[in-house]
């Protein structure tokens, strides 16, 4: 071994956790403060686990949008995952282009405005039959179970196809399955992750055995029926993208809706001022996609070497896009700490952006329409003791149960 080989290697100013460190206790409730300390401070930053943060807003925008960067290496690899793992893998949010640009045009024709707005009607008799059967004499409802599984559960439920009753059970292998979005981070969890994902393989797998069989007019149906000049979605594809709208519909709305009413619980006045204002309900909800998302950050792979901050960041390293850090910028947003929900400033990072921007974003906004405004039509005061929550086995900041205090109207 040569001296040079003995040496230590010098830790850069910019290496570190910085008190941003996902994994202390408490993170997932309140990790604004040391997000907003990493941006001030360190906002291109190189973890402990050697993938690298990007906390500003710009920077964001930038990596998203305008960076060669992608879901893979110059080797065609997910991080994480084997050669053969990451060939087998077809789900629309773990590919880059081409293969990309040809799923999402055949999955994006389960989207289509005349499919969203077929649901809605199903979602709102759903939530409504769900808050009839609250105990009026009882002011503490759990929003999880009654209200921001529920909403999403029935709007996916119809889109594919799936038996309502088996909501909870495909609600717990979703959490657990989200872990394989970013395998090469939680390796502590890839098996019970893969477990899930079996169940949900062989779950989906089924449905759509019988939709080859018996066509119907769902989106699991459209799915196995997309073409587009010849071309369809074979077996494995029309797996890891079923299950990815299962995902993205289900798991991140459940974030979504849970993390609205905290807010509104937070800001009272803003509760009242939607009962007042119901013209409000679109920018309310932009405001708590903005101020607490349930997706905190986005994964790329670069794909040559780029600059940010003044550090060039090498090929083929994994960047971070901390999207709940640029949501508060106050380079873009004004008081950014403060929720407003008459907010009109740039658009918040909770979609993400890019080719990979969020397919199912109408979806997610629909439902939380359908979820606020019912809520807000039937109860005031709002009152959530933060230490009550408990988070979901997921990925997301994703809660799993929380306990609110309401006074009907």
């Amino acid at each position: 071994m040569s001296d040079k080989d003995a040496m230590p290697r010098a830790i850069p100013e910019y290496a570190g956790w910085f008190g941003a460190d996902p994994d202390l206790p408490g993170f997932k409730l309140n990790p604004h403060g040391a997000y907003k300390h990493l941006r001030e401070t360190v906002p291109v930053n190189l973890t402990p686990n050697d993938m690298w943060r990007l906390t500003r807003y710009e920077d964001i925008q930038r990596l998203l949008k305008h960076t060669p960067a992608g879901m893979r290496d110059s080797e065609g690899l997910i991080s994480g995952m084997t050669k053969e793992e990451s060939d087998a893998n077809r789900f629309i949010l773990q590919m880059d282009p081409p293969d990309h640009d040809r799923i999402r045009r055949l999955v994006s024709k389960a989207f289509t405005p005349s499919a969203l707005t077929a649901i809605g009607p199903l979602v709102q008799q759903s939530i409504d039959q769900e808050l009839d059967k609250l105990d009026p004499g009882n002011p503490t409802i759990d929003v999880i179970p009654n209200l921001a599984l529920p909403v999403p559960a029935a709007s996916i439920c119809a889109m594919l196809g799936v038996p309502f009753s088996d909501r909870d059970m495909l609600s717990e292998w979703v959490s657990l399955a989200t872990y394989r979005l970013a395998a090469g981070a939680y390796p502590q969890m890839q098996e019970q992750a893969a477990e899930a994902l079996q169940q949900l393989i062989n779950y989906m797998m089924a449905l759509i055995e019988e939709r080859r069989k018996n066509p119907t007019e769902d989106i699991l149906g459209a799915l196995v029926s997309a073409e587009e000049e010849g071309d369809r979605l074979d077996v494995e594809e029309l797996l890891f993208n079923s299950i990815g709208l299962l995902i993205a519909g289900l798991e991140t709305t459940i974030g979504l809706i849970a993390h609205a009413m905290r807010c509104f619980a937070r800001f009272p006045d803003q509760w009242e001022l939607l009962y007042q204002q119901p013209e409000l309900l679109e920018s309310a909800i932009e405001e708590c996609l903005r101020f607490e998302p349930s997706v905190p950050l986005t994964l790329r792979t670069l794909h040559e070497d780029t600059e940010f901050g003044g550090i060039i960041i090498p090929k083929d390293s994994r960047i971070m896009a901390v999207l709940i850090a640029g949501n508060r910028d106050p380079a873009v947003f004004s008081d950014p700490d403060n929720f407003d929900i008459t907010r009109n400033e740039a658009r918040h990072c909770s979609f993400g952006g890019g080719i990979h921007f969020c397919l199912g974003s109408h979806l997610a906004r629909l439902n939380t329409q359908i979820a606020l405004s019912s809520m807000v039509a039937r109860f005031s005061n709002l009152e959530l003791n933060d230490e009550d929550i408990e988070w979901a086995p997921s990925l997301f900041r994703i809660p799993g149960k929380m306990p609110m205090q309401f006074t009907r109207r």
